[in-house]
């Protein structure tokens, strides 16, 4: 009963907090690897999605770690102190509980990513882009297990982890702080959402005038034509100066055309 008594709610708040948001600091410091190795080495195999580079989930992982992983160290501090002034809250059964699944976890995962390390060696995959994602796994999850083995098993609170704590929090603000200059400003990231709507809306016009094309065997005279009150198309503006796009036919019998947008970002471009 002495040893329920010792495990307040606060206890077990507190305790689960930090277990969450580890799994999901780690989890998201991998992605934030995962997405630098797709950046700087291509694979011209790897399918998209997941395994080639995009903002978003370097987005959501620079997110999660400026939120998250603090909220992690915070509630790893209020643990200690709490170890410090009652030593015997150390041998709580929840503690050990979430402790030894942590360890149990993370040896899973180092398992299942040496097998598929050998496995997709054996199988022609030896590029340098993969070796990159399977140490990064290897590395963040041996890291979690040989802290939380040693944090089990010590005795003594007098040895405190303080700078490993300041290296771990040191490497991971590098890594934060690095994906901005990834991810550009707030503002760039406005231009490009702009821009990516400008591209989908010339991508429909061009389709439109296409099938325009098909059934009545001439190119519109203007985009106005391609009205259809039947669908409830009608040709998009610019979602940002809400000006029309600009249509030109070039040569009708070539089924030659343009159709231009002013892009906020280079790189855009006429259809």
């Amino acid at each position: 009963m002495d040893q329920i008594k010792k495990v307040s709610p606060r206890d077990v708040f507190i305790h689960i907090l930090t277990i969450i948001t580890l799994y999901f600091s780690a989890a998201s410091f991998i992605t934030l690897l995962f997405q630098y190795i797709n950046r700087l080495v291509a694979d011209p195999l790897a399918p998209e999605g997941f395994y080639s580079f995009s903002l978003g989930p370097l987005r959501f992982a620079i997110s999660s770690l400026l939120i998250v992983f603090p909220a992690f160290i915070t509630a790893s501090w209020f643990l200690n102190k709490g170890y410090v002034k009652d030593p015997a809250k150390r041998e709580s059964r929840l503690r050990k509980w979430l402790i030894y699944f942590t360890l149990f976890a993370t040896a899973l995962i180092v398992l299942g990513d040496l097998v598929k390390l050998v496995y997709e060696f054996l199988g022609g995959e030896v590029t340098l882009r993969f070796i990159l994602k399977s140490f990064s796994f290897l590395l963040v999850s041996g890291t979690i297990f040989s802290y939380y083995l040693w944090d089990v098993r010590r005795t003594d609170m007098a040895k405190s982890p303080k700078y490993f704590v300041r290296a771990l929090c040191l490497i991971i603000g590098l890594a934060t702080i690095s994906g901005f200059f990834l991810i550009g400003s707030p503002k760039e990231a406005r231009a490009r959402q702009f821009d990516e709507q400008r591209i989908m809306d010339l991508q429909n016009i061009q389709w439109q005038i296409v099938n325009y094309w098909q059934s009545k065997g001439k190119l519109p005279e203007k985009l106005i034509n391609l009205q259809d009150s039947i669908t409830g198309f009608a040709a998009p503006i610019d979602p940002k100066t809400q000006a029309p796009y600009e249509y030109q036919i070039k040569n009708a019998e070539s089924l030659s055309f343009d159709i231009c947008a002013t892009f906020d970002r280079s790189g855009g471009g006429s259809q």
